[in-house]
């Protein structure tokens, strides 16, 4: 009764919708019954289409359509409202996903919650690089940088799960030289690529090692440093400006802003999580040298800090007393009294290189080879007017970190400009016909796959036209 007084139209409600009821159900009419309006709803999502025990959800596909459109911007395209063409596209895309997805659990196949979070980590950088700002990102997707990541767990799950089918399904693609030999045989000779000149190159390389004291010389110094910024008589800025040697940060005040966690390297992330925000952290080494910060802000897995970097410098004394070791080694291996591959082995630094006789492999392959445009233009240059089996003077040069070191070559092998043949580029021929044989034995485990299992296509997407027949299963299904 109590309740009824307190609020005296909660009852008034109660016994209109009991009279309505009641007059649906014995067919009466009642004006009091046709002064109720039916409720409207907004409907927050909809299932468009399903695939074995999995749904796909409109937000999916809009999703999909959204980092479409920012892409098309991207690249100074239109992106404006996607075309039906375009989302038949999109949801053709998410179909097949959803159908390596169902496989993967038929198949007991899994991705860790780690791999998840890597994979959500990696696109919030790319999108906060792309927005500018967290603040701008967040804007635009209407959510905080927790949330989105909330949401996006499960598909991203998906999306790996189905990589995860799908490298399962052509992990034994592999071409044989008779296949290689065929598509050259078949490929017109005015279609194949013509591959520059490239050289196949061995060094040897010696650079003096870092004590210590010096070490410990440059830690001090530092220290020193922090602690004028911690007593307010210097400022980040000014010691960052002064000192610092971060080319990326050094004159924007040692800072670097919305960070996804995962950028940077372990030792100064542990620091930034370490520090009390607005604090200053201990001096702390990474490979780069010695570095403080302070922690500006932490936003979940995103963070802005600014620091300063300090590294130690090889001895130039020790650089100019190595480089006449290295001439007296030039001699011996002129008068042929030591080889080129014994030397690498005992004097050089590069450890690379060295249990290799000094052969150097090209990052972007793995080959030997290295085109003109992918060397250093200090060793072209040194490497373009010698022959095969010559050995070159021994130069001066910096490494990444700007650290001087001595270093000689010999020119293994140059591979004149050609058309692409098998015998020098067989794994040019071979990657194209893996790629092709991969995208036959996906074609045909999709073809299967779909026929065993089934599918649902719902408005608006029951109108699109598809290459491959989504309701093969279905339909037989129902037969």
């Amino acid at each position: 009764m109590k309740s009824t007084i307190q609020n005296p139209l909660r009852g008034l409600a109660l016994c209109i919708l009991i009279a309505a009821n009641a007059a649906h159900l014995h067919g009466q009419d009642s004006s009091l019954v046709r002064t109720i309006e039916a409720p409207t709803f907004t409907p927050l999502d909809a299932i468009v289409a399903v695939v074995g025990d999995g749904i796909l959800l409109e937000s999916e596909v809009e999703a999909q359509a959204f980092a479409l459109k920012t892409q098309l911007a991207q690249q100074g395209k239109s992106a404006n409202e996607l075309n039906a063409l375009q989302r038949c596209n999109l949801l053709n895309e998410l179909l097949f996903q959803k159908l390596l997805v169902h496989h993967a659990k038929l198949d007991s196949l899994e991705v860790s919650d780690g791999e998840i979070m890597d994979e959500i980590d990696r696109r919030l950088e790319y999108y906060i690089r792309m927005f500018g700002t967290v603040e701008a990102f967040e804007a635009e997707y209407g959510q905080s940088v927790s949330e989105w990541k909330a949401e996006f767990e499960d598909p991203v799950r998906e999306q790996l799960l189905a990589g995860r089918m799908q490298a399962q399904i052509n992990q034994q693609v592999r071409a044989t030289p008779a296949e290689v030999q065929q598509l050259y045989t078949e490929t017109p000779t005015d279609s194949l690529p013509l591959i520059p000149e490239a050289l196949r190159y061995r060094e040897l390389v010696m650079q003096p090692t870092i004590t210590e004291a010096q070490k410990a010389q440059v830690r001090n110094t530092l220290d020193s440093i922090r602690s004028l910024v911690s007593m307010g008589q210097m400022s980040m800025t000014l010691a960052a400006s002064r000192y610092s040697e971060d080319p990326g940060s050094k004159y924007k005040g040692g800072c670097y802003e919305n960070i996804g966690r995962g950028q940077f390297l372990p030792e100064f992330e542990a620091a930034v999580f370490d520090t009390p925000i607005g604090d200053l952290s201990p001096v702390f080494e990474t490979e780069y040298g010695f570095h403080f910060l302070r922690t500006v802000d932490r936003r979940g897995q995103v963070f802005s800090a600014c620091h300063v970097l300090m590294a130690a410098r090889i001895d130039p004394i020790a650089l100019e007393s190595m480089g006449v070791a290295f001439d007296e080694l030039m001699i011996s291996l002129r008068s042929e009294s030591v080889s080129f591959s014994d030397a690498v082995l005992q004097k050089s630094t590069r450890e690379s290189s060295r249990n290799q006789g000094g052969l150097v492999v090209n990052p972007r392959d793995g080959s030997t080879l290295f085109g003109a445009d992918e060397l250093d233009p200090n060793l072209f240059f040194l490497l373009n007017g010698m022959a095969p089996g010559e050995l070159s003077d021994a130069i001066q040069l910096v490494d990444a970190e700007d650290q001087g070191y001595w270093i000689a070559v010999q020119l293994e092998e140059r591979v004149p400009a050609h058309r692409a043949n098998p015998s020098q580029d067989f794994g040019y021929f071979q990657n194209i016909v893996e790629a092709k044989m991969r995208e036959e034995q996906l074609s045909g485990w999709m073809n299967k796959a779909i026929r065993d299992t089934y599918v649902r296509i719902d408005a608006p997407y029951d109108g699109c036209t598809f290459q491959q027949d989504w309701t093969a299963g279905s339909a037989r299904s129902q037969r």
